[in-house]
């Protein structure tokens, strides 16, 4: 009997050990092109691509460490060959105490520092507690209206307190760009964390307890539960560009790197490989070799949406931190109502958050401060001790204003050249591009780039911005405008895109044709494909008979075109649909005889339309003189009118070819029956008076 209970005691014991000493559970978070595979135990899915998941992966892939949000949403620049897990490359230090020892301020843009620096923080707690005891003794005597005012003045500090120290004394920073970057984290993860839990309960349980959100995001391992993640390697890498090739050795620019941690203003995602513009990146290139001689320019990037402005200037940005420029990154906004010289606050505040100290921040501004503060006001917050500028008159203050910021530019070049883009620049207001010509009359003799991007075919509305592009002419400074890439740089976007080298001609052109070649266009036409199902077949092969229909427009393709066309009005738009409806390329005597529109107008109408770049002569001949400029614009008009609007259009268009070709309709026998079968049976519409038909 002894001996069965010992043995049931021992078969216990070994049981337990094999317990604790069980294999963890395996789980799986990895990317396999446009979708992620992500598993937990014996069941496994699959998600479309999003931010959310790349956030999650790297977190999963560095457990316990805690991620700055900015170093999350923006990334590090230049930093390419760092191993990850030292802070020092793609993770930001944790405490402000080590920020402080190591010489180096965090921010990204708009971050203007800490809200209350510690000497402001202990004048605060001085003086509360002064007014405790003020407070106190007015209680005592009975002096209401005292003890009132000090109870005012004990919630204003307080109140001022809280919001400049968070949860465990951290400091909190007067970061715009850090707020939107934790608020767009937060909710991106718990919104990813949710799609997880709707396919896996308890992965998403998992989640919900262990990753951990916030200004600092981090994956905190649950030690109850050992789990043993698959996962891949998603984080941006190097990409065949420009910036790969050797940068220029300078004996007086040493390419050390600066001991000053930079956060990138351009997205992390990751990015398709860079293709073509070879002529616009030795342009550039030039221009930032030449400053760090000390003979700055100005570079204008010109294009439509889509055609890759960012994209080269981000491009060129890498470049130039590689051979020792510092860059930063300003916008414009499309609004009713323009923020006066918002571009150039943006790179203050930027400048701001990456010195290297508060006090050398503030010596190198040094008497420009009182005029760099009317544009940026929190300059103020972070140093309560600038005077006011001098009371001058309205032109001269401009004047003093303009030479303040050019100053500060300046002595930032001193220590290292400096790189600017000015993002946007058809939503500029007056005083930006005012601005912007009085440092282009200036940076010749320093080692200072800025680049300069606009839209083109949006100045007309910008009357600012066109007298800017002719003053810069005068000056020798004229734009690069870029246009769609080639067919071959098509196909190597899909080659990236799809990660295969046997894309088949057959789609290279395809998209090409439906994007011209504008890159953003051809990765939302090719993502929009892949959501369709329409690439591959099920043994994962593309597919021979890829076809897009006339109206099957991308949703962001569709978003950035219809802002475009928000800018006709209703005639307009609906001269410039029957122009979409008659096909790509149109004639204006076919167009006239299908609208209800006067010819004058009409004639207004397509010169309007040309100014904008939606449509420009053909090369087809005087049959068909227009062009539409992008087949997804024509596609975005023909999508925003009814199918049965649609199919009346094309019978009329049909009746209109055959009045207006009696003589030789056999020859139009294949353009009347391609209409009538889009119409579908409609009867075409009664004729206009002056249009001929009998």
């Amino acid at each position: 009997m002894e001996t069965q209970t010992q043995y049931r005691d021992v078969k216990t014991a070994v049981a337990t050990v094999f317990k604790n000493a069980s294999l963890p559970e395996r789980a799986i978070l990895r990317q396999e092109g446009e979708y992620w595979t992500v598993g937990y135990g014996a069941n496994a899915f699959r998600l479309k691509d999003t931010k959310g998941l790349a956030y999650l992966a790297r977190l999963l892939r560095h457990p316990a460490v805690e991620f700055h949000v900015l170093d999350l949403a923006g990334g590090i620049a230049g930093q390419h060959h760092d191993d990850e897990t030292r802070q020092s490359a793609h993770c930001l230090p944790r405490t402000d105490e080590y920020l402080e020892k190591a010489g180096i301020h965090v921010g990204g843009l708009g971050d203007a520092g800490e809200m209350l620096d510690d000497t402001a923080k202990a004048a605060y707690r001085r003086r509360l507690s002064e007014l405790r005891e003020e407070l106190e003794e007015a209680k005592e005597l009975g002096n209401v209206e005292r003890a009132e005012k000090a109870e005012q003045e004990i919630d204003a500090l307080t109140s001022e307190l809280s919001r400049a120290v968070g949860l465990g004394g951290r400091n909190r920073r007067a970061a715009s760009a850090s707020e939107r970057a934790r608020q767009s984290i937060s909710k991106t993860i718990k919104s990813v964390v949710e799609r997880i839990a709707q396919s896996d309960a308890r992965l998403g349980d998992i989640f919900s307890r262990c990753v951990k959100t916030g200004n600092f995001c981090s994956y905190q391992p649950d030690p109850a539960l050992e789990i043993a993640w698959e996962l891949d390697a998603i984080e941006p890498t190097e990409h065949p560009t420009s910036s790969s090739e050797p940068a220029p050795a300078r004996a007086d620019h040493p390419q050390t790197s600066p001991a000053v941690l930079e956060v990138s203003p351009f997205s992390f995602a990751a990015r398709t490989a860079f293709v073509e513009r070879e002529s616009e990146r030795s342009t550039i290139r030039a221009a930032i070799d030449r400053a760090l001689s000390g003979h700055g320019s100005v570079v204008m990037l010109a294009g439509g949406p889509g055609v890759g402005k960012t994209r080269l200037a981000m491009e060129m940005a890498e470049y130039a931190s590689r051979v020792g420029f510092r860059y930063l990154v300003g916008h414009c906004y499309e609004r009713d109502e323009p923020f006066p010289f918002l571009p150039f606050v943006e790179i203050i505040e930027g400048s701001l958050a990456e010195a290297a100290s508060l006090d050398d921040f503030r010596r190198r501004i040094g008497d420009n401060a009182p005029e760099l503060a009317q544009i940026v006001p929190s300059l103020r917050r972070v140093f309560p001790n600038i005077p006011e500028p001098p009371d001058l008159p309205p032109a001269q203050k401009r004047r003093h204003l303009f030479q303040s910021v050019s100053d500060k530019l300046g002595r930032a070049a001193q220590t290292r050249s400096q790189l600017y883009i000015l993002e946007d620049l058809q939503w500029a207001d007056e005083s930006t591009l005012a601005l912007l010509i009085h440092l282009a009359n200036r940076v010749a003799q320093l080692p200072v780039v800025i680049i300069g991007t606009y839209r083109s075919g949006y100045s007309e509305n910008n009357p600012a911005l066109v007298r800017t592009l002719e003053e810069l002419i005068r000056m020798g400074i004229r734009p690069l405008k870029l246009g769609g890439l080639s067919k071959d740089a098509t196909a190597q976007m899909l080659h990236g895109l799809s990660q295969r080298q046997d894309v088949p001609e057959s789609l290279v052109s395809l998209i090409f044709e439906e994007s011209q070649g504008y890159p953003f266009f051809v990765e939302e036409v090719y993502r929009h494909l892949i959501e369709e199902g329409k690439v591959f077949d099920a043994a994962g092969q593309f597919r021979a008979d890829v076809e897009i229909d006339e109206i099957d427009v991308p949703e962001n393709v569709r978003l950035i075109i219809g802002r475009r066309l928000e800018r006709l009005d209703e005639n307009e738009k609906r001269a410039l649909t029957a122009a979409a409806v008659i096909g790509r390329s149109f004639s204006f005597k076919l167009l006239t005889a299908i609208c209800e529109i006067e010819v004058d107008e009409l004639f207004t109408i397509v010169e309007k339309a040309q100014q904008m770049g939606i449509i420009v002569a053909s090369s087809e001949g005087p049959a068909r003189p227009f062009v539409f400029t992008h087949e997804l614009v024509r596609q975005t008009l023909l999508a925003g009118i009814s199918a049965p609007r649609r199919q009346h259009l094309h019978a009329g268009v049909a009746d209109a070819i055959a009045r207006l070709h009696t003589d030789d309709v056999s020859e139009r026998t294949g353009d009347i029956g391609i209409h009538l079968t889009k119409a579908d049976g409609h009867s075409a519409p009664p004729a206009r008076p002056g249009s001929g038909r009998r």
